[in-house]
């Protein structure tokens, strides 16, 4: 789950308020009974939702524990569905003792393969798996691999919607303090912001002029961030495209239990 920084955080209301700042360069606050600003809060809502498109739904990305039971001999697994499974570049599902919580370590790797792979890997001595929706199916048992598998749990690395703001129902209905003091689900705020300005702006004959100015100003910001996320990070050793073949050619298999670029 994104964790919110509560330096950066931005309420609805301020959300709302800096929308209406780029749009007319003034320092104006709508009632939010008024549907104006039910409106504006629709489109921060949309630019949320578009915002979890972008930079390979990173902005959103979460991992889900599921415990183990003892000896299981379980090959599919179900998430809930508010979530989506993230098989993007070298994820993968791992199988993690947790017996003593202050030394967890990483019993078993599972990466990714395409559905109709799988089943060529049923014989084979590691552990992979595919996904079909909501289900994770593996390779092969759990307790083939990590023999007793108590006290054990998978960790699924997973891609969720973003929170959107909520409110009333019923538009006669006096805000509540508490509506109007949810907090943007960004860690970066002025990016939702930008975006949502811009998408109002399409909806106003007299603020369309400025829609290509206010795209520009969005997109810009935008790739600032992404750049700041992805260029000044260590890139990580990543699988080649290929369907990895396990053998042992390297003799490097027991300090290494999981593929990468130049090991095949």
């Amino acid at each position: 789950m994104t964790t919110i920084n509560p330096d950066v955080s931005m309420t609805l209301e301020e959300a709302v308020r800096d929308v209406l700042s780029i749009l007319t360069g003034q320092e104006l606050n709508y009632d939010p009974d008024m549907d104006r600003f039910r409106a504006i809060v629709k489109h921060l809502n949309r630019a949320l939702r578009s915002m979890a498109l972008e930079s390979e739904w990173s902005f959103y990305h979460t991992v889900e524990r599921i415990d183990l039971p003892g000896g299981a001999q379980d090959m599919t697994f179900t998430i809930t569905t508010d979530y989506r499974f993230r098989v993007i570049s070298d994820d993968a599902v791992r199988i993690i003792d947790v017996n003593d919580p202050e030394n967890e370590y990483t019993v078993a790797w599972a990466y990714f393969l395409p559905r109709d792979a799988l089943h060529k890997y049923r014989n084979r001595g590691g552990l992979w798996c595919s996904v079909t929706r909501n289900i994770l199916t593996l390779s092969r048992p759990l307790s083939a691999v990590a023999g007793a598998t108590d006290g054990m749990v998978m960790e699924i690395p997973l891609q969720r919607e973003p929170v959107p703001f909520r409110l009333p129902a019923d538009p006669t209905e006096d805000a509540d303090p508490l509506v109007l003091a949810q907090e943007l689900d960004f860690d970066f705020p002025d990016v939702v912001i930008a975006r949502a300005a811009w998408l109002y702006a399409q909806t106003d004959p007299l603020m369309q002029p400025r829609v290509q100015t206010l795209e520009e100003q969005y997109k810009d910001m935008m790739y600032q961030l992404i750049e700041r996320d992805t260029a000044f990070t260590d890139a990580p050793d990543q699988n080649e495209i290929i369907v990895p073949v396990q053998n042992d050619i390297y003799g490097e298999s027991t300090w290494r239990p999981w593929p990468v670029a130049n090991r095949r």
